[in-house]
């Protein structure tokens, strides 16, 4: 359940990111910016998730 609020979070963050990071001077596209960031939102949901997991494993393996 906390990996879900933590991509949605990241997510909303990547949009509004990428809207701020977009210029018309620049030749990136917003499409591009919005998928750059929505990337880096999942590797982070991921990194979250294995970091999570293992806690809870050591947690879990120390209570017995």
């Amino acid at each position: 359940m906390s990996m879900i609020v933590v991509f949605i979070v990241l997510s909303v963050c990547a949009i509004v990111a990428a809207f701020q990071q977009a210029r018309p001077e620049w030749p990136m596209p917003l499409s591009y910016n919005i998928i750059i960031n929505e990337g880096m939102a999942l590797l982070a949901t991921l990194v979250y998730g294995i970091f999570a997991h293992f806690a809870i494993a050591i947690i879990n393996r120390l209570r017995k």
